[in-house]
């Protein structure tokens, strides 16, 4: 049995409050089973309170990253390697590959602005 929302006539409203530094973007299970996908959290509060009469919906704090177990494999086995050339040298399907290629260009673009922030 696949995990999915519950069905129900009552609305919910949900704040998700973002309290990272980092975009966030907001999944979740369907009546179906599916995963569904919003628009980015953009809205973020990383050190700072948020006003009282800031807004009448339940609030949801995201304090902390999650990924999907691919996505945050792949985070790690891309600490390996420097740049995407060397990934062609993995016996791993296409899909893997461009995905790997994909993160490890991600990081070096977040490093490479790192770089220009702190000069």
């Amino acid at each position: 049995m696949l995990p999915r929302s519950l069905r129900s006539e009552e609305k919910a409203y949900v704040r998700f409050i973002n309290k990272t530094d980092k975009m966030v973007e907001l999944v979740w299970l369907n009546f179906n089973g599916e995963y569904v996908s919003r628009e980015y959290l953009q809205e973020r509060f990383p050190n700072k309170e948020i006003p009282e009469n800031f807004e009448t919906r339940i609030r949801a704090y995201i304090t902390l990253p999650m990924y999907s177990l691919k996505y945050r494999t792949l985070m790690e086995i891309r600490n390996y390697f420097q740049n995407t050339e060397d990934v062609e040298q993995l016996e791993l399907p296409k899909p893997l590959v461009d995905d790997l290629k994909r993160t490890i260009e991600f990081r070096n673009s977040q490093l490479e602005q790192d770089i220009q922030i702190h000069q």
